[in-house]
Formats: C-alpha cells, structure tokens, sequence
C-alpha cells in the first residue's frame, strides 16, 4: 500500500469523534453495547441526534474491476448522498456504509474535492505509489476507514482477541463483528495495534487526567 502521511493529530480527532459516536450509539441503540453495530442504527444517529439529511442509493455498476465501492456527495443545501455500487458482500457493504457515513460525520468545507474525477484518481494512485502525499480529501478517505474499523471492531476488542500474544481467528472475528476478513487482519497487525493503542492513551490521558486528590496524596508519600 502507498505512503498516505498524516498528522497524528488528524488520526487522534478522528478516533475522539468515533468515541463520540459510540457513546451515542450505546445510549440511544437498544443493545447498543453487542459487538455486532447495525450500521443502520448509525445511520438513524446521524440523522436524528446530528441532524444530518442523508439520501442512499444503489448505483447500478458493478464493484468487481472498479477502483471504488462507494461515492459520496455533500450537497449545497447541507444534505449528503451516499451511493453504493453493486455485488458487494453484506459485510463490504456494511463496512463501506459505514465509512462513507463517517464522511458525513467528519464533512467540513476544506475536506471536500470538488473535482470528482481528479479526487478518484488522485486517491487510488495514492494507495499505489510510495512516494505521494494526498492532499486533505484523499488523506480523509483514509481516515474515514480508519473510524469505520474503529466503531464496527474496537481497539479494545481487538486487544482482547490477541491477548498474550494469541493468533486471532480473523475468520470468526470477521463473522461475529460483521466485517471483511482483510480489514479484521489488518486492524489486528502488531504495527496498528501499538500505534492505535499510543493514540488511546493520549486520548485517554486528556480525558481522564489524574485528579488533584491524587496528586496531593502522592506529594504526601513522597513527602513521608
């Protein structure tokens, strides 16, 4: 895959508003907390909580040869349209639902390609070539996959399955999280996991900075 460069603080934006988005899904999603999400049920949080107008449609053109799954479009009166080419498996089609809503969610002005074409091929010559740097459209296609692996299969759980260096059953966890095998592999790698896990830390550390209670009694043992 090609060099796709970022800024870490894109990547750790990106997973702070995933973590955002399951704790709407949880709270609002009968039996929100199961490992197996109903992009369906993501779809009604982006339209009844963050108000967004989404139309989805099915574009008769087949995936199979094409170098895209999916267009999505954000419209001039605010609404968005999403459309999914077909024969996709349920879970590709899951998965890539799932990241074009996550284009919706992260949508802001600087982040949109105008140029469609340019943008497609821009993109897909990006992932074959080592020595690109995208411009911000094509970095957040990245990224928007990145939030979909992050809301349909957890870094916890992800954790979980590899726990004491076990080999993880990429073929069952792709069935009980309902996801493509490859993006169970990929998000499962040794190399994602710790640079997932650094970013959670940072996050976790802003989010839950240690209290002054327990500083104070770290200064009073210390002090003793």
């Amino acid at each position: 895959m090609g060099k796709i460069v970022f800024q870490e603080g894109d990547i750790t934006a990106c997973l702070e508003r995933v973590l955002d988005i399951i704790d709407l899904y949880e709270l609002y999603v009968l039996n929100g907390k199961q490992d197996f999400k109903s992009v369906d049920d993501l779809v009604w949080i982006c339209t009844e909580y963050l108000d967004k107008k989404i139309l989805i449609e099915y574009i008769d053109i087949p995936v199979d040869g094409s170098s895209i799954k999916a267009t999505f479009l954000a419209m001039a009166d605010g609404s968005y349209r999403i459309g999914l080419l077909s024969g996709m498996s349920d879970e590709e089609e899951r998965f890539v639902l799932c990241k074009e809503l996550f284009h919706v969610i992260f949508d802001e002005e600087s982040r949109r390609s105008l140029e469609l074409a340019a943008h497609v091929e821009e993109y897909t010559s990006n992932i074959a070539l080592d020595k690109s740097e995208p411009n911000c459209p094509a970095a957040w296609e990245t990224l928007a996959e990145i939030a979909a692996t992050e809301f349909l299969f957890p870094f916890e759980r992800r954790v979980q399955a590899t726990a004491n260096g076990s080999t993880a059953d990429y073929g069952r966890l792709a069935t009980r999280f309902g996801i493509p095998r490859l993006h169970v592999e990929i998000a499962c790698g040794a190399g994602n996991l710790r640079y997932i896990g650094a970013r959670f830390d940072q996050i976790n550390a802003c989010r839950n900075p240690p209290s002054a209670s327990n500083d104070d009694s770290a200064q009073l043992n210390d002090a003793g």
